[in-house]
């Protein structure tokens, strides 16, 4: 209880602290100006799964592009941007699956994955950004993003056993390893792998000097991107940093 009402009030912090900073902004983007940035950068990406949170693991890729914004007053403006994300993770863990088979048996299945999984994306994110007052240059932004499948390939080193069991209410592994048999090593490769269309949510803090910027972003998505008969609940989320520079129109 006492966690939970700590975790109200530091909820309630920073909400209060935010509409703060949007009521005391000062001038740094006029009103009605419409500007456009270039920008180029890393991500570090990975995929968000519960079932199999092991397996997926951070991996650096490319993004570059460029976002248009317009100032709807002094302290806000709107963007809206196209980037090539490169996305994806490393794939290093092992996957335990336990399927019934047609005799009434069961076919347990214990595999090692080594690889990586590239997705990459066209990415159209729409944003809302607030500039901090006292800190000229620092902003803060949210908005929405859908991504557009360019690509996608599954590359994976697999060694996997499965053990078949006889019809039992319940078994335990000394039962199943009497009935044993190993699978050598595969090399496999996939394409095809991703849903065509991702829907998330960027949040981001930039930076700006003399036109320079520097933004930071994460992306959560919302999107179950695997495509296959029997998907996961792996979802895409990156970290990624860009370095670009603004041209007033």
């Amino acid at each position: 209880m006492k966690v939970f009402k700590k975790y109200m009030m530091m909820k309630k912090l920073i909400l209060l602290a935010l509409l703060c900073l949007a009521t005391m902004a000062e001038a740094q983007n006029q009103k009605g100006t419409f500007s456009i940035k270039p920008m180029a950068g890393i991500n570090i990406s990975t995929f968000g799964s519960p079932t199999i949170e092991d397996m997926y693991h951070a991996k650096v890729r490319f993004t570059a592009g460029a976002e248009a914004e317009y100032g709807v007053n002094d302290w806000l403006g709107l963007s809206l941007g196209l980037m090539y994300s490169q996305q994806g993770a490393k794939i290093d863990g092992g996957v335990n699956l336990i399927l019934p088979l047609e005799n009434g048996g069961y076919l347990y299945s214990e595999s090692q994955m080594d690889g990586y999984l590239h997705a990459d994306y066209l990415n159209i994110p729409v944003m809302a950004r607030v500039y901090i007052p006292s800190l000229r240059g620092l902003s803060i932004s949210a908005g929405v993003q859908v991504g557009l499948l360019v690509n996608d390939k599954m590359k994976t080193d697999v060694t996997s056993a499965t053990i078949t069991v006889h019809p039992l209410d319940s078994y335990t592994m000394q039962e199943m390893g009497e009935n044993t048999s190993v699978v050598t090593q595969a090399l496999v490769t996939l394409t095809d792998v991703c849903k065509s269309v991702d829907f998330g949510i960027p949040v981001g803090l930039s930076y700006e000097y003399k036109n320079v910027s520097l933004d930071a972003r994460y992306y959560f998505g919302l999107t179950r991107m695997d495509k296959t008969e029997d998907p996961d609940t792996a979802k895409n989320r990156y970290f990624s940093i860009t370095l670009g520079y603004r041209f007033h129109l």
